[in-house]
C-alpha cells in the first residue's frame, strides 16, 4: 500500500507526540548521517554513530539484486559540534567498509566494531579522526540474519566486554593473543575481557541492544521481549544440573507487552499489531538531569510503531527478580505519526541527554521474513540516504550543557567516579580498569581511605583494582564496614566481616539483595567454619525457601546433604516443585557423598513425613548411591537393609519402602500410596522398571498410575521398557497413547516394531500424530521410511511454492472458526497455544488477528521458509541408539536440555551424546497437506484470524 513521502527534519520534529516530562531537539541529521542504529560517546564527549547503510541484504544492483564481491556498506562515522549550540556541523568517516556493521564501542583508545562474523579493533593514531589500525579480534562468529548477529558491546562493571549473540566457532585472531583452535560458543551471548582476552558464554540469547544500569544489572532484549536480565551466571550452570531456566523477563513479554502507535502499521502482515514486535536498543537511563522518579527508566526502541517506550524498574513480590512497569499505562514515551520514524537505539550522553538513534528508513523488516511475492515488490533500502540523531532532555531544560570530557589526568577519573551522570562514571571505571598510569593505583586506594558519602565511587574502585588484578586478600578484610557498601562486602570481602555481610543479606527484606547474597554464599570458595556455615543454612532454608529463584540456589550448594537436613524442620508443602527441589539435593548429597553424609539423606528421609516428600528424598537417594563408589549399595532397598539392623529408624525406613513397593500393583491400596510406589521406580533399573508394564498398563488401571509409570519408563526405562509397553497398546490409556508413541519413535528397533504393529492392525495409523507422522516419512534410515510411504502415503513434496498455490484457494474463501478450533486442536496444539489451548514451544502466534492470510498460509505450509535461531530444530542422536529432536533451551559444558511438543523437556548428558546437529529447520513439521485439506484449511485460517 501507498506510503506518504519522507519529510524533513523539522517536519518530522513537528509530529512527535513526548511525555510531558520532556521534549526532544534535532542533533544530526542527512546529509551529515544516514541510516544511523547505534551511537556512544569516547572519553573527550565525543559522538559517534554506526551506519547500517548494509540492511537488510547489503550491496544491491540497480534492479534490487544483491552484488557479489561489492564492498560493505556499514560504516562508523564521527560527528563534532564545532559551534557549541548542540546541533552536529562536520562528519568524518571514522572507518568505512565494515561488512554489516551495526554496533560499536569506545576501547582503549579506539573502537571496538562488531561486524556480522568478527569483532574489530579501531584505531587513529595519527589525529585526522580516521582509523588507520583496523585490527580483527575475533572471528567465526555464525550470524543468524542482520537483526541477530554478534553485536552490541557494553562495558561491565566486572571490567569485561559484554556482546549479544555469540554462536559460532570462534578464533582470536589479536596479535598477540592468537588462538590456533576454534572454540565451540554455544547459542548465548559471551563477554571477553579486554587484557587477557579471554572469552566465554554469559546468560542470555539478546538481539539489537543491551544495556548495564547504575546498579551493574545488564539487561538484553528480542524482538519480543523489550527487557530481559540475566539471574544466573553462566559459569554457574554446570552445578545447576537440569534447571533450564537462567534468564527471565523483567516485565511483560510477547502479546502480553503493549504499545500505542499513532499510525497503523503499513500493511497487515507486520504482525503483533499493538504489541511490540521489533523491540531493540534496550537503555537504562542512567543520567542526572530528571528527578529521581526517571532515574530507574528502561526504554525500548519499538521501530515497526514508530515509538519509544519507557517503564520503570520495581520489585516483584515473592522474588528477587525486578519487573518494569509502564511509567504511562495507556502511552508511550515518544510516539511519532512520521511512518518513516525508526528509532534503534538510544544512549544516555555525557551531558545527561538522552540520545537517540532514528534510521529513518520506509521499511525495517528483512525479506526472508516475508511471503516472496510480498518481498519482491518492495523496495528495501528506500530512506537510505536519510538519518536523524535525536536528544531528548527535561522540558524545563532550556541551554545546551556541555559534556564531561577527560583531561587526560588519573585523579581526574578517580573523582569522576562519584559523578552524578552514570555515563561519565562507567567511562571513567573503564579507562582506569586498564590505565597503565602508575599514579592510577594509589589514587584509587585513596578513594577507599577516605570512603566517600557516594557508594558508587567506592564500588567501582574495588572494582577497577579488581580488574587490574590489584586487589588483595588483605584489601578484602580491610574494606571499610557499613550497610551502603554491602554488595560489594559480599562480592568482594574476607574474614569475619564477609560472613557479617553474607548473613546480613541473607536475612534482608529485600529480595534481590538476599538473592545475591545467597548466590554469593553458594558459590564462594572462602572458608567458613562448621558453626558459620550451620547458622548460614538455617538462616537461608528459613528465609528463602519457596521463594521464586530461590530453589535454584538450593542446587548450588556446596553441602548438599546439610542444606537437605535443615530443610526437613522446615515448613514445606508437598508441591511437586518441593520434591523436585529435595530429590535433586539428595541425588547431589548421594552422588559423591561418604558414608555419614548418606545416612544423613537416609536420616532426612525418616523426619520428613510427608510421603510424597519422604519419596522425593528416597529417590534421590537411589539416583545418588547408584554412581557412588563408597555406597555399600546401589538400589535403595538394598541400601537400607545394608543398616536396617544398626538402627531402628533405618529399619522402620526400610519396612516404608517395601510396604510402597508393594502397593504398585495392589489395586485395594490408595491411589495416593500406588502412586508413591511408582515413584520409588525412578531410582529403579531398567530392567526392574519394565517388568511392571503388563502389570500396570491394563484397562483395569487408573490413568494417573499409567502417566506416572509412563514418565518413569520415558526417562529412566530404556530400550527394555519401551520395547515391554509395545503390546500393550490396549490397555494405555488414551492420555498415555501419544506418549507412548513418542517414546517409541525414539529408536529405530521400536520404531521398526511400532510401523509392524500399524501395518499388521495391532495399532491404528491415526494414532499417529501428524508430527511423528511426517518424521517418518523424512526418516533418515531407508527401510522406516520406505514402511512409513507404505502406510502413511506419500512423500511429502518438497515444492511448498506449488502447494501453496494449490491451498490459495483457502484465502479468498470465507471458513469456519468453530470447525478451524478443532483443527487447530489437532495439529498445531502441541506447539502453540491461543486462548489458553494448547502449549508454549515454538513462536509466539497471538498475533495472528494482525496477520494476512497470505502469511500466515505460507508461514504454515513451509514453516522453514523463515526460522529464528531461537526456534531452530536440533537433533541428538545418543550413544544407547535413541534420537531426539527438539529446541535447545538450554546447554552447559555437562549437559544440553531439549524442549520438546507438549512442552516436555529432556536432559541429555553430553557424556550421552553420538551426535547433535542443528537442522536450521522450524520444529513444526512440513507436509501438514497430508493431514489438512484446502477446505479445513480455510476453517483453520479462520479461527486464527478471529483470536
Amino acid at each position: 500500500q501507498k506510503t506518504a513521502p519522507p519529510l524533513s527534519p523539522a517536519e518530522s520534529l513537528a509530529r512527535f507526540k513526548i511525555e510531558p516530562t520532556s521534549r526532544i531537539q534535532l542533533v544530526a541529521s542527512e546529509p551529515l548521517v544516514k541510516d544511523p542504529v547505534w551511537i556512544d560517546f569516547d572519553d573527550q564527549g565525543r559522538l559517534f554513530a554506526a551506519e547500517y547503510t548494509d540492511y537488510p541484504i547489503g550491496p544491491v544492483d540497480k534492479d534490487g539484486t544483491p552484488k557479489k564481491d561489492a564492498a560493505p556498506l556499514s560504516q562508523i562515522v564521527l560527528l563534532e559540534d564545532e559551534n557549541g549550540d548542540g546541533v552536529m556541523d562536520r562528519r568524518t568517516v571514522f572507518a568505512k567498509d565494515l561488512n554489516f556493521c551495526h554496533s560499536f564501542m569506545p576501547l582503549m583508545g579506539g573502537i571496538l566494531a562488531a561486524a556480522q562474523t568478527q569483532i574489530l579493533f579501531l584505531k587513529d593514531t595519527d589525529g585526522d579522526n580516521q582509523a588507520d589500525i583496523r585490527e580483527v579480534w575475533f572471528e567465526g562468529f555464525t550470524p543468524a540474519h542482520p537483526q541477530m548477529q554478534i553485536g552490541c558491546p557494553r562495558w561491565g562493571n566486572d571490567g569485561w566486554v559484554y556482546l549479544t549473540y555469540a554462536p559460532g566457532k570462534i578464533v582470536c585472531r589479536r596479535p598477540g593473543f592468537e588462538t590456533k583452535e576454534p572454540v565451540a560458543m554455544p547459542r548465548q551471548d559471551m563477554r571477553f575481557h579486554p587484557v587477557t582476552m579471554a572469552f566465554e558464554p554469559v546468560t542470555g540469547l539478546g538481539q539489537f541492544g543491551q544495556c548495564f544500569d547504575n546498579e551493574g544489572r545488564r539487561f538484553f532484549c528480542t524482538n519480543r521481549n523489550p527487557f530481559m536480565t540475566e539471574m544466573i551466571p553462566h559459569h554457574l550452570a554446570s552445578r545447576l544440573g537440569s534447571v533450564s531456566r537462567r534468564h527471565t523477563n523483567v516485565g511483560p513479554a510477547g502479546a502480553a507487552t503493549e504499545v500505542f502507535p499513532l499510525v497503523a502499521m503499513k500493511s497487515n502482515w507486520l504482525s503483533h499489531a499493538g504489541t511490540h514486535t521489533s523491540a531493540c536498543g534496550v537503555t537504562a537511563y542512567r543520567g542526572q538531569l530528571w528527578n529521581s522518579a526517571f532515574q530507574k527508566s528502561v526504554f525500548a526502541c519499538e521501530p515497526v510503531g514508530h515509538l519509544v517506550t519507557r517503564s520503570i524498574l520495581k520489585p516483584q513480590p515473592n522474588s528477587p527478580a525486578l519487573t518494569a512497569v509502564r511509567a504511562r499505562p495507556k502511552a508511550d514515551f515518544l510516539a511519532s505519526s512520521d511512518t518513516w520514524f525508526r528509532p534503534s537505539s538510544l544512549r544516555t550522553g555525557p551531558d545527561g541527554a538522552l540520545y537517540l538513534a532514528d534510521m529513518y528508513r520506509l521499511w525495517v523488516e528483512h525479506p526472508k521474513f516475508l511471503p516472496p511475492e510480498i518481498a519482491a515488490r518492495i523496495d528495501w533500502r528506500a530512506g537510505e540516504e536519510r538519518g536523524r540523531i535525536w536528544r531528548i532532555v527535561p522540558i524545563t531544560q532550556k541551554i545546551v550543557r556541555k559534556p564531561w570530557k577527560w583531561d587526560g589526568r588519573v585523579f581526574s577519573l578517580t573523582h569522576a567516579l562519584s559523578h552524578p551522570n552514570g555515563h561519565v562514571r562507567q567511562t571513567a571505571h573503564r579507562l582506569l580498569s586498564h590505565s597503565r598510569d602508575p599514579d592510577a593505583e594509589r589514587a584509587l586506594r585513596s578513594i577507599l581511605e577516605r570512603r566517600p558519602a557516594l557508594k558508587q565511587a567506592t564500588d567501582l574502585a574495588v572494582r577497577c583494582l579488581v580488574a587490574r588484578g590489584e586487589w588483595t586478600d588483605a584489601d578484602s578484610r580491610a574494606l571499610p564496614p557499613g550497610a551502603f557498601l554491602l554488595r560489594t562486602h559480599i562480592e568482594f570481602g574476607n574474614g569475619k566481616p564477609w560472613f557479617q555481610a553474607i548473613e546480613a543479606g541473607l536475612n534482608s527484606a529485600d529480595l534481590e539483595l538476599r538473592y545475591t547474597a545467597a548466590l554469593h554464599w553458594m558459590t564462594s570458595d572462602r572458608e567458613l567454619n562448621e558453626a558459620q556455615q550451620g547458622q548460614l543454612q538455617q538462616l537461608f532454608v528459613k528465609r528463602s525457601t519457596g521463594v521464586d529463584w530461590f530453589n535454584d540456589l538450593f542446587l548450588l550448594s556446596r553441602d548438599p546433604a546439610g542444606l537437605l537436613a535443615e530443610m526437613s524442620h522446615a515448613e514445606l508443602d508437598s508441591s511437586p516443585a518441593a520434591a523436585k527441589l529435595l530429590s535433586e539435593l539428595a541425588r547431589r548429597a548421594a552422588a559423591s557423598g561418604t558414608e555419614k553424609e548418606l545416612l544423613s539423606v537416609a536420616a532426612t528421609a525418616h523426619a520428613l513425613a510427608d510421603t510424597p516428600l519422604r519419596v522425593a528424598v528416597l529417590t534421590g537417594l537411589g539416583h545418588g548411591i547408584a554412581g557412588n563408589a563408597n555406597a555399600p549399595a546401589k538400589s535403595i532397598p538394598a541400601f537400607l537393609a545394608h543398616y536396617a539392623t544398626e538402627n531402628d529408624w533405618l529399619a522402620e525406613l526400610s519396612i516404608f519402602v517395601t510396604d510402597l513397593s508393594a502397593a504398585r500393583t495392589d489395586r485395594s491400596r490408595s491411589l495416593q500410596d500406588r502412586l508413591a510406589g511408582v515413584q520409588l521406580l525412578a531410582a529403579a533399573s531398567s530392567t526392574q522398571i519394565s517388568e511392571y508394564a503388563p502389570q500396570l498398563f491394563v484397562p483395569q488401571e487408573p490413568a494417573e498410575l499409567q502417566a506416572a509409570l509412563m514418565q518413569i519408563v520415558r526417562t529412566r526405562g530404556g530400550e527394555p521398557a519401551a520395547t515391554a509397553i509395545l503390546d500393550q497398546w490396549k490397555g494405555l490409556a488414551a492420555g498415555v497413547r501419544s506418549d507412548a508413541i513418542s517414546l517409541w519413535v525414539t529408536r529405530a528397533s521400536t520404531t521398526k516394531a511400532l510401523l509392524s504393529r500399524i501395518e499388521a492392525e495391532e495399532i491404528p495409523s491415526g494414532a499417529v500424530p501428524l508430527d511423528i507422522r511426517l518424521r517418518l516419512l523424512q526418516n533418515r534410515d531407508a527401510s522406516i521410511k520406505k514402511t512409513a510411504i507404505r502406510i502413511f502415503g506419500g512423500v511429502v513434496s518438497a515444492d511448498r511454492t506449488a502447494i501453496a498455490k494449490e491451498y490459495r484457494p483457502a484465502i479468498t474463501t470465507q471458513g469456519s472458526a468453530e470447525r478451524g478450533a478443532q483443527v487447530f486442536q489437532k495439529n498445531c496444539s502441541k506447539c502453540h497455544r491461543i486462548k489458553g489451548v494448547g502449549h508454549v514451544v515454538g513462536p509466539d502466534i497471538s498475533d495472528t488477528r494482525a496477520r494476512s492470510r497470505d502469511a500466515l498460509l505460507y508461514d504454515i505450509l513451509d514453516p522453514n521458509r523463515r526460522v529464528d535461531a531461537q526456534f531452530s530444530e536440533y537433533v541428538v542422536l545418543t550413544t544407547s541408539g535413541r534420537t531426539l529432536n527438539g529446541l535447545l533451551v538450554s546447554e552447559t559444558p555437562e549437559q544440553i536440555v531439549l524442549r520438546q511438543p507438549e512442552g516436555k523437556e529432556t536432559t541429555v548428558p553430553r557424556a550421552e551424546i553420538e551426535e547433535m546437529q542443528g537442522t536450521g529447520k522450524s520444529l513444526m513439521p512440513v507436509g501438514i497437506e497430508k493431514e489438512v485439506s484446502v477446505s479445513q484449511m480455510t476453517d483453520l485460517l479462520e479461527f486464527l484470524k478471529q483470536q
